[in-house]
């Protein structure tokens, strides 16, 4: 495309007409990147035929190359026995054209397959549970990985493992990562997140940037020992910003490894992976970088060694820091008036509500459960937050979220209400609150000199949350995504 015309699309003054806005505004306007006055004259007038318009929602939390590499791995939520998974592994491996001695991962399990046919089985398989927190790796992967004994881990040792699982080639990467991006896209995320900014990831992240190969604004959060040289790694880099450091408490309720107060239904606490003293020189490393800090923490247990480490910072160090508490599952109404004393944002995953809402009641008991994601009580609070879906762990679909947060609804049709959101504070929730999680100025609402990312709904979510989906979504100016769009009928206003 010549230049003069891709100048000349990227300068163009649009007003949208006929749309409904969270001002309750009927018209906006956009001038190359930025919103701007719906004042004439105007290059294009888009009639959107009373759709519902929202800003973009930047990602709360999610493992973005993570959700990459698991569009090539098989899919096993459906298994349950030993030759499931080994059937479920060959069938994938198969319609690929994959060597036999290829290890191959199973993800989304809800189950774990211990001996039989997948101990046994010649192919090294990886087997990986929907939460991302445990994992069994057969006989052929453990000799194959250098895995001394058995082949379930869990949490940490876990993790530690994983980053020795081979890698795809690269072109297979580079179209994974695509296809992750324009899910991303397709969903109404203009700012992705990398939720754990691994040492072994650096050299993929160059590779990919390399290849020009972000269309979304990605956000990175390393370990506090990562953290300088990834700052410095990638200082200026192209649509990809290391915002800050992650630290993990704990495990997750599913499991029985979130660290809790009181003991889980047939006794334990689950696991606790810093102490007091580790988190607050996290919180001191933070500090000196002048970096955000984020902490994953799914129980109150966890929870509460995270806020004592930052109680004995001052407060000037805690708005240096910004910290977020993510998932925040599992968090007492003490906690959350603490939270609010101290500064800190939760970050709630409501979709436990449906995906394991059944699980937790049996975990939990009737009362925690229906607390679980305690959205309503901080609101109440006035503590803003945001929501998040913690992809791969689920879709990349911050609707799904927002539904999940209004209705609460488990997967067996069981409710817990109690926690229940309007539609109204999901939606700031995903929008503005998540702009201020990051700290960004410039996006999360529809106003004049503010960057123009923004998505067209097809349907009302206040009369129907359950069936509203986006139908385009605009990044600078620029639709990136409209549903139907082909290889003929792009996009409008690509430049």
């Amino acid at each position: 495309m010549p230049l003069r015309k891709t100048v000349d699309t990227l300068s163009m003054k649009i007003l949208f007409e006929n749309c409904r806005l969270p001002s309750g505004e009927d018209s906006f306007c956009t001038e190359g990147a930025a919103f701007c006055a719906p004042l004439p004259p105007f290059d294009e007038r888009i009639d959107l035929g009373g759709a519902f318009v929202l800003p973009s929602f930047p990602d709360a939390h999610s493992h973005l190359l993570a959700y990459a590499l698991s569009l090539l791995q098989a899919d096993g939520a459906h298994c349950r026995t030993a030759q499931d998974f080994v059937s479920a592994a060959e069938d994938f491996a198969a319609a690929r054209n994959l060597e036999n001695n290829t290890l191959v991962t199973v993800k989304n399990a809800d189950v774990l397959p211990e001996g039989g046919a997948f101990e046994t089985h010649p192919r090294p398989l990886h087997v990986q549970m929907r939460s991302g927190h445990a994992g069994a790796f057969n006989a052929a992967a453990r000799n194959a990985l250098g895995i001394a004994g058995g082949g379930i881990l869990e949490e940490s040792d876990y993790i530690a493992v994983t980053g020795r699982v081979p890698l795809p080639p690269q072109k297979d990467i580079l179209a994974a990562f695509a296809s992750a991006q324009e899910d991303y896209l397709a969903h109404g995320m203009t700012t992705a997140q990398e939720g754990f900014l691994s040492r072994e990831m650096f050299e993929l992240y160059e590779m990919l940037l390399c290849e020009n190969a972000l269309t979304a604004d990605v956000v990175a959060y390393a370990s506090p020992a990562d953290y300088p040289e990834a700052a410095a790694r990638f200082a200026g880099a192209f649509r990809f910003t290391v915002g800050g450091m992650k630290i993990f408490l704990d495990g997750s309720p599913q499991q029985r490894t979130a660290f809790l107060r009181e003991p889980y239904i047939g006794g334990g606490k689950g696991m606790l992976e810093m102490d007091e003293e580790s988190v607050l020189s996290a919180c001191r490393a933070a500090v000196r970088e002048g970096t955000q800090l984020l902490a994953h923490c799914n129980g109150d247990g966890a929870a509460q060694v995270f806020l004592n480490a930052l109680a004995r910072l001052s407060e000037q160090e805690r708005r240096l820091i910004r910290p977020v508490l993510i998932h925040a599952q599992i968090i007492g109404k003490d906690q959350l008036m603490r939270m609010k004393e101290l500064g800190v944002i939760p970050s709630f995953f409501p979709a436990h509500v449906f995906y394991w809402g059944d699980i937790h009641l049996k975990n939990l008991g009737a009362v925690r459960a229906e607390h679980i994601s305690p959205a309503r009580t901080a609101a109440d609070l006035g503590i803003p937050f945001t929501l998040h879906q913690d992809t791969p762990v689920c879709p990349p679909d911050p609707l799904e979220a927002a539904r999940c947060a209004v209705l609460r609804e488990t997967s067996s049709g069981k409710h817990f209400t109690a926690e229940a959101i309007s539609v109204r504070e999901a939606l700031s929730a995903l929008t503005e609150n998540a702009a201020l999680q990051y700290g960004f100025s410039d996006r999360g609402r529809i106003a004049a000199g503010l960057r123009a990312d923004f998505v067209i709904l097809d349907g009302d979510p206040f009369s129907d949350i359950r069936n509203v989906h986006v139908k385009e979504t605009w990044m600078r100016g620029k639709c990136v995504f409209r549903a139907g769009a082909t290889a003929e009928n792009p996009p409008k206003a690509q430049g």
